[in-house]
């Protein structure tokens, strides 16, 4: 799943005023008023506060520009990992698939590989996936939200989480599915731990 993106719009007033025919899921404008990102998801019925959550003109019943970040990607605060981590039934003590925060927070996450599981992913631009979630992460996607995508090496990236979307999770390319059709993303063993996810196994 990749975030398509348009050009920048001038405010917020004009990212509400784009019709049906000039949005689609996932796609991302970024609104130079406020220098943040708003990513739009068809699925949405969250009430509109006119700043996280943004209700088009035309008023769908589903669909709502959801606020992911500042501008361009990036922030200088770094998160911190404060709440509970979750989906741990597959991991070893104090690891798990999944975090829950326990409050809103933007910043900069650091995405750590371990030597123990670098092998297992194989070289690629997309390798890892960042995602937040409206609902608890489930096996059949529903609620979740890509945020960003980096290489097998990981990285930095920002995240805006909310009161809609406190769960996040990183996923990874498997090499050991990476003939299946798709090439999909496993979920992966992490500890979230101070700005820090440090991936050790599928």
């Amino acid at each position: 799943m990749t975030i398509q993106t348009g050009y920048a719009i001038t405010s917020i007033s004009a990212l509400k005023a784009l019709t049906s025919s000039q949005r689609a899921d996932s796609y991302a404008r970024l609104v130079k008023s406020v220098s943040a990102w708003y990513i739009f998801d068809t699925s949405s019925t969250a009430t509109a506060d006119d700043d996280l959550i943004l209700m088009p003109n035309d008023s769908p019943s589903t669909g709502r520009w959801i606020k992911i970040g500042g501008s361009g990607g990036g922030g200088s605060n770094n998160i911190n990992f404060t709440g509970s981590t979750i989906c741990t039934s597959s991991c070893s003590s104090g690891e798990g698939k999944a975090f829950q925060f326990t409050s809103p927070q933007s910043g900069l996450i650091q995405i750590v590989v371990s030597s123990a599981i670098a092998s297992s992913i194989p070289v690629a631009s997309n390798a890892i996936e960042i995602s937040l979630w409206s609902q608890e992460p489930n096996t059949d996607m529903t609620g979740r939200q890509f945020i960003a995508e980096l290489s097998e090496a990981g990285g930095s990236v920002f995240i805006a989480t909310d009161d809609y979307r406190p769960w996040i999770t990183v996923q990874a390319k498997n090499i050991a599915n990476y003939y299946y059709p798709g090439n999909p993303h496993d979920g992966v063993c992490c500890i979230f731990s101070g700005n820090t996810v440090t991936l050790l196994a599928f």
